[in-house]
C-alpha cells in the first residue's frame, strides 16, 4: 500500500503543478481504495498541505495575496462550522452522495457558463471570502475541494503561475485548519501513519518540481483549455459516479 500511495502522490502532485488542480482530487480517490473515509480525509489533508506548500514556494512571486487574504477570512469560520457538524452528527457518509451531486452541478455550471464582464471599480476578487467559507465547510466532509474552488479562479481570469500559486495558498490554508480540526476531534492518530505520510509528502515535493518544468512548455491558451477539460471531467465524475450512481445504489439496496 505504501509504495502505491507514494507513486500516486508523485503523479498527482505533478498534475497539480501543471494545471493547478486535479491532483488532490485523484489522490483522494486512490486513498479511498485502501483506507476508510475517516482516515483518508485527514491523511490526504496532511499530504496536500506539503504539496500545496511546495507549489507556493515554486510560484510564490505570482501569488495574488489580496485574494488569499479574502479567502482566509471565510475558511476559518467554515472549518469551525464543519467541525461542529461532524462533532454533532458523527458521520457524513449517508449524505455525502447528495453533497457530491450539488458540487458536481456547481463545477459544471461555473466552468462552462460565460465569464462575467469586468465591472468598473471592482478588483475581481469579490466572492473569495464566500468561497473560503464554502471550502472550509466542505473540506472536512468531502475532502478534496480543489474542483470546488477552481472555477472561480478561472472566471476571474487567473492563468498559469498566478492561478497555481494563488489557489495553492488558498488550499494550503484550508488543509491547515482541517488538520487542526481533525486533531481536536481526535478522529485519527497521525503518528501511526507517519512513515506513509513522510513517503507521500516527499513524493509530492518531487512531483511539484517535475510539474513546474513541464508548465514552462504550456502556452496560456493551452493551459486554459486543459484546465476547462480537467474541470469538466472532474465535475462529471463527482456528479455521476460519486453522486447519482451512489444515490441510486443506496435506493435499490433499501
Amino acid at each position: 500500500m505504501t509504495w502505491l500511495l507514494t507513486l500516486a502522490s508523485l503523479a498527482t502532485a505533478t498534475l497539480s503543478a501543471i494545471l493547478g488542480m486535479g491532483g488532490g482530487f485523484l489522490l483522494l480517490a486512490v486513498m479511498f481504495s485502501f483506507m476508510p473515509f475517516g482516515e483518508a480525509i485527514p491523511l490526504h489533508a496532511a499530504v496536500q498541505l506539503v504539496s500545496n506548500g511546495t507549489r507556493i514556494l515554486a510560484y510564490r512571486r505570482a501569488a495574488d495575496w489580496d485574494t488569499i487574504r479574502r479567502f482566509l477570512m471565510g475558511v476559518v469560520p467554515g472549518v469551525m462550522i464543519a467541525g461542529l457538524l461532524l462533532w454533532s452528527l458523527g458521520e457524513v457518509e449517508q449524505v455525502e452522495p447528495y453533497i457530491k451531486i450539488i458540487i458536481g452541478l456547481y463545477i459544471l455550471t461555473a466552468t462552462f457558463l460565460p465569464k462575467p464582464k469586468p465591472t468598473p471599480g471592482q478588483d475581481g476578487t469579490r466572492g473569495f471570502t464566500l468561497l473560503g467559507l464554502v471550502s472550509g465547510t466542505a473540506g472536512l466532509t468531502v475532502g478534496a475541494t480543489g474542483p470546488l474552488i477552481a472555477p472561480l479562479f478561472a472566471r476571474r481570469h487567473f492563468v498559469k503561475e498566478r492561478l497555481i500559486a494563488t489557489k495553492a495558498a488558498c488550499q494550503m490554508l484550508t488543509h491547515v485548519f482541517k488538520i487542526i480540526a481533525f486533531w481536536m476531534l481526535g478522529t485519527i492518530d497521525f503518528a501511526r501513519f507517519s512513515p506513509l505520510l513522510v513517503a507521500m509528502a516527499a513524493a509530492a515535493v518531487l512531483g511539484t518540481f517535475l510539474g513546474r518544468r513541464f508548465l514552462k512548455h504550456v502556452s496560456p491558451a493551452a493551459f486554459v483549455a486543459l484546465y476547462r477539460i480537467a474541470l469538466g471531467g472532474a465535475g462529471l465524475k463527482v456528479l455521476i459516479i460519486d453522486g447519482i450512481v451512489k444515490v441510486l445504489a443506496t435506493g435499490s439496496a433499501s
